[in-house]
């Protein structure tokens, strides 16, 4: 029998993470061992486990992977969650074995040391009740009845000026798009009725919130609609999304202009349904070369333990 992964959380964080579902069920879907969850309770002690990937919520338990390393516990991971912007103290990196993050920024993929196995980036994902949704379906784009859909807050991002503008722009040209704008992250739509949008829509917006790099990027995905976004190095990495087969803006000023080609035309719509077929294809591939990408990191942790 292969030895477990165990998990670890602690329970408040993961009760807050809204892609939590994607990690487990996705990301570490083709590890090829069992995945023990370990859910620590506030105030509770945090046990110290070998053969263990680390859930911190920003550095939450950077003290413990530090623990954990003096005490002689081996293979251990580190997935960093919530560094939006790339500010957060990292050398506690270096008490692990190998890291998973979100967020990408160049400086922050750099190996700790020698003995690290190295820094992956891996995808948020979408949001537990977005997805998963099965392919087959999904409506052709004839049948998708909105041009554009964005749902979310404008004023309390990080890249605020970002989505006002897209609004302002969206607006002034009196493009048939669908704003639904709440007042807070996650408010207004649930995750069903936000999907439901969404597979009903040609273009999902994309605009940046504390980062280019964005959870709504993934519904739009999942649900099987354009991402339309800004080009950004976060866009254009080889080891993130690598120029992908998007509706890519130089600046949201430019939609009117890249929009005008896409009207209701049986042509232009058979031209979308093109791009959404590719969309669709390349986001497949994408979530299969990161959960191979996970497996390899953790397996090779996994080995190196054994041999030591």
């Amino acid at each position: 029998m292969q030895r477990p992964l165990n998990f670890i959380w602690r329970r408040l964080s993961l009760d807050k993470v809204i892609e939590a579902q994607f990690i487990k069920e996705v990301l570490l879907a083709d590890i090829g061992r069992p995945i023990r969850m370990v859910l620590v309770e506030p105030n509770g002690p945090v046990p110290i486990l070998s053969d263990s990937l680390v859930a911190s919520f920003g550095t939450e338990l950077a003290d413990y992977l530090k623990e954990a390393r003096s005490r002689g516990a081996k293979n251990i991971g580190l997935l960093h969650m919530a560094d939006e912007q790339g500010d957060h103290d990292r050398t506690f990196y270096g008490s692990a074995d190998y890291v998973l993050r979100h967020y990408w920024f160049k400086d922050a993929m750099i190996p700790p040391s020698p003995r690290s196995l190295g820094i992956a980036w891996i995808p948020n994902g979408y949001r537990t009740g977005v997805g998963p949704i099965n392919t087959e379906t999904m409506l052709p784009a004839t049948e998708r009845k909105i041009m554009g859909f964005f749902a979310g807050a404008l004023g309390s991002r990080t890249l605020a000026d970002e989505r006002q503008l897209m609004v302002k722009v969206i607006r002034d040209a009196n493009l048939p798009f669908l704003i639904a704008e709440t007042q807070t992250f996650g408010g207004g739509l649930g995750p069903v009725s936000y999907a439901g949008y969404l597979s009903m829509s040609r273009f999902g917006l994309v605009p940046g919130g504390n980062s280019p790099e964005t959870i709504r990027l993934y519904d739009v995905l999942e649900a099987g609609a354009v991402p339309v976004m800004l080009k950004s190095p976060f866009v254009t990495a080889s080891d993130t999304l690598n120029n992908p087969p998007f509706l890519l803006l130089g600046s949201w000023a430019d939609l009117p202009k890249v929009y005008a080609q896409y009207s209701d035309a049986p042509e232009a719509i058979a031209g979308i349904e093109q791009m959404r077929q590719k969309v669709v294809a390349w986001w497949k591939a994408f979530k299969t070369k990161h959960q191979m990408q996970v497996k390899e990191l953790i397996e090779r942790s996994f080995a190196r333990a054994e041999g030591q």
